[in-house]
């Protein structure tokens, strides 16, 4: 019996080579964008989930209130230790992480390799989750000297992860021994750790305890017991804090759970790895929408295909098929559509997963052809998906009325109600992403296209600079062709942290500490007063502020030159007042701002404006004259347009993705209603041969069987509006400097969106007016 079903069921797939297709093809992309969304969300959801003791580790949050609102940040001052922390119960392990990128010569004579480092204390594993590989847990950090390494890095650096006892040179400052090899972390982790060492024998030279002298760019982590309350701990952390450190006033510490690092974007702290949350949950939607479509177009092309084969069903019926035959015949045919898409959208996904990397900068180390488990869950997941889909059409199968089948060719097949708000669905689906993405990428365009204030193009940063080269290097920089402008110290307009308060004033400056040339090299303009001068007495007790800070004062720009602000145990001169340009992502408003000159030791940055004509050669030379600079502690450089670049990376990857889907789901709208209409132009032909016959012409054809695609597309449109107004501007809300919603760009979308349901539905209406009517009434 099920090899007759599979037979005919072959046979209807080859006599119905383009729904059999349509099916397969709709369904293959449904799934497959469903699968490649699920994997992402997987991997974003999984972030340092391998902990075993994940649900008891957390993070030390410091809150406070200032001008720019509440500000949160994870970097704690090294004397925030674990004999600090004794003296509170609940607190199993402590440990302070300190990440970066260091240089070790792991084989004598080598050069340097810069490995991903943390700085730790003993108690790090007792938090977290290493898997040793050479060596011993218990003793891996029993010396002060220990170092751990991973396995990658070992491979790396000695070709064997043999490699306990080797010794490790550190800047020749210091000789760290290997006592363990622990298997990679996941990329899903917070922490990025090449190589594990002890902060008492890093930073020995620092001690603990001392508040003033420290460096506030620790994170600290936590494991508390059982059953311990949070908000006790909080509390006695509070007190403990502010007890012991005098410049801790005003400030609360929390504890956030580890699982929420990841999601933390209002923190400020070293993980580069976030997600915002809502990202999930729009993309979780997506995904959901997608693969509904995809499962509506596939019961609408079966509803529809059924309209052509009301004769084969009820010439079964006669033969004495029963329901449950009937119900199995679809349900196999299902199967087959199903398992040739599942089989297409793996392929697709394998594919596409490389794309997915490249956007988001990750590796998700996915591939599902060598994950049995994930073919598997795919595999029930299409199963439970062809039963969905076949259930409708061989539910409409068993109500066929053998009469009316022989009297009018279509028996029971008027769901007309339920075929019109499949199509309803859809079409709103496609006009609100379509005019979403529309939205979403002006806003991304004016955030990335309008004037920043200052020149973001061809800087070139080089950190770790030496202080006492600086003139030297400046002038030798300065002799390269091609190099326009070199300043050498300051923050740079995307990194500025720091802030001042005056007394009398209830707003704070963000502080700048700068060389003479960080305006020219920026090209930031002067709208009154001047620059700093070498000739100037005193340059400590000199400042320049931007209009924003002036505007707060109370002054123009011109009247603000030459105006002093007490600053209690001085005086500081205004001596120029600049153009507001943006030091954050437009996201915030532009703040105050204050520009000193810096003193000696303050900042190892050169920041080097080249000619646009001929960077890419003098961006070579300048890197060899870097390089070849004695005794760095480390190479770095990048250029400024692409850390810029990276404050919007979360609204880039969204945007890019939201188009990829929003094409996707045109696809899939356009294969739905393309079944959809097909199956009503079926139902009405009669109707037009009729209509043909007594004279109507091609528009009159045209317009009697668009009208109710043009209708339902019309309240698609009233439906879509509303969502897309309110979804977008609780978006914009987010970003200080935004456009205002795009009136004629969502219009330009629903006209596009018009245009593809016009073309689709004109297909079949088109073939429809073409048939000879004699073929139609032939039998009447």
């Amino acid at each position: 019996m099920i090899k007759n079903y599979l037979k005919t069921a072959i046979r209807n797939i080859r006599r119905n080579k383009l729904y059999a297709s349509l099916n397969i093809l709709g369904l293959s992309i449904g799934l497959g964008s469903f699968f490649i969304i699920y994997l992402f969300l997987q991997n974003e959801l999984a972030y340092d989930q391998f902990h075993e003791k994940k649900d008891r580790i957390y993070r030390v949050i410091q809150s406070y209130e200032s001008d720019f609102g509440t500000e949160r940040q994870a970097m704690m001052s090294d004397a925030f230790s674990p004999k600090f922390v004794e003296p509170i119960a609940g607190i199993e392990a402590f440990t302070r992480v300190f990440s970066n990128s260091m240089g070790f010569v792991f084989n004598p004579g080598e050069e340097k390799s810069t490995t991903a480092t943390v700085i730790v204390d003993s108690g790090f594993l007792d938090i977290f989750s290493i898997d040793i590989i050479r060596g011993s847990e218990t003793s891996a950090l029993e010396s002060p000297n220990s170092m751990l390494i991973s396995e990658s890095a070992a491979l790396k650096n000695y070709g064997t992860t043999d490699v306990i006892g080797k010794e490790v040179d550190y800047y020749g400052r210091e000789t760290l021994v290997i006592s363990a090899v622990f298997k990679d972390w996941p990329n899903s982790s917070s922490i990025k750790a090449e190589a594990i060492a002890l902060y008492e024998k890093i930073y020995s030279y620092k001690g603990d305890g001392n508040w003033s002298v420290t460096m506030n760019a620790l994170q600290t982590y936590m494991l508390l017991n059982n059953n311990t309350e949070l908000g006790e701990v909080e509390s006695k952390l509070t007190n403990l804090y502010l007890e012991n450190n005098k410049y801790g006033e005003g400030k609360t510490l929390s504890l956030q759970p580890l699982g929420n690092v990841h999601y933390s974007l209002d923190v400020k702290d070293e993980v580069r790895e976030k997600t915002d949350r809502q990202y999930i949950t729009v993309f979780s939607l997506v995904a959901f929408f997608i693969l509904v479509c995809a499962i509506i177009n596939y019961i609408s092309l079966a509803v529809s295909q059924s309209v052509e084969r009301s004769k084969e069903i009820g010439v079964r019926k006669v033969a004495g098929a029963s329901k449950r035959e009937l119900f199995v015949q679809f349900i196999i045919e299902s199967f087959l559509h199903v398992t040739a898409a599942f089989v297409c959208s793996m392929i697709l996904v394998e594919l596409l997963i490389p794309q997915l990397e490249s956007l988001i900068e990750r590796d998700l180390n996915i591939s599902v052809l060598n994950q049995p488990i994930l073919l598997a869950k795919g595999a029930i997941f299409s199963v439970l998906i062809a039963l969905i889909s076949s259930l409708y059409p061989a539910y409409l199968s068993t109500r066929l009325r053998v009469v009316s089948v022989f009297r009018n060719g279509y028996g029971a097949f008027s769901s007309q109600r339920l075929i019109g708000i499949i199509s309803l669905f859809q079409i709103s689906v496609f006009v609100v992403l379509i005019c979403v993405s529309a939205t979403a990428n002006r806003q991304m365009h004016f955030m990335r296209n309008e004037n920043l204030g200052f020149d973001k193009e061809h800087q070139l940063v080089l950190d770790n600079m030496h202080w006492h080269r600086r003139e030297v290097d400046k002038n030798e920089l300065l002799k390269i062709s091609g190099v326009k402008s070199v300043s050498g110290g300051g923050q740079l307009p995307n990194d500025v942290t720091s802030s001042m308060s005056f007394p009398g004033h209830d707003f704070k400056f963000r502080l700048f500490e700068i060389e003479r040339d960080y305006f020219e090299t920026l090209g930031i303009d002067f709208l009154a007063g001047r620059n700093f001068l070498p000739e100037d007495q005193d340059s400590s007790k000199l400042i320049v502020i931007n209009a924003t800070a002036a505007e707060k004062l109370g002054y123009d720009s011109s009247s603000a030159v030459g105006k002093t602000i007490d600053y209690g145990r001085s005086l500081y001169t205004i001596i120029g007042v600049v153009n507001d340009f943006h030091f954050a992502s437009k996201k915030q408003a532009i703040e105050p701002a204050l520009f000193k000159h810096f003193y000696e030791g303050s900042n190892n940055q050169f920041l080097i404006k080249l000619d646009g004509a001929n960077w890419p050669e003098t961006t070579a030379a300048v890197l060899e004259y870097y390089h070849n600079i004695p005794d760095l502690y480390q190479y770095f450089y990048f250029f400024l347009e692409d850390r810029i670049d990276a404050q919007y990376k979360q609204e880039n990857v969204m945007i890019t993705m939201l188009n990829t889907f929003t094409v996707i789901a045109t696809l899939v709208a356009f294969i739905g209603l393309f079944g959809i209409t097909g199956y009503s132009v079926k139902r009405r032909m009669k109707e037009m041969g009729i209509r043909k016959v007594l004279g109507a012409g091609f528009i009159s054809i045209q317009r009697i069987l668009n009208a109710s695609s043009f209708y339902k597309f019309l309240l698609a449109v009233l439906i879509g509006i509303p969502i897309v107004v309110y979804w977008m501007e609780h978006w914009l809300r987010s970003f200080a400097y935004r456009i205002e919603m795009p009136v004629f760009l969502i219009l330009g979308a629903i006209t596009l969106a018009s245009i593809v349901i016009l073309l689709t539905v004109s297909i079949h209406s088109i073939k429809a007016y073409r048939i000879n009517p004699v073929d139609i009434l032939k039998d009447e």
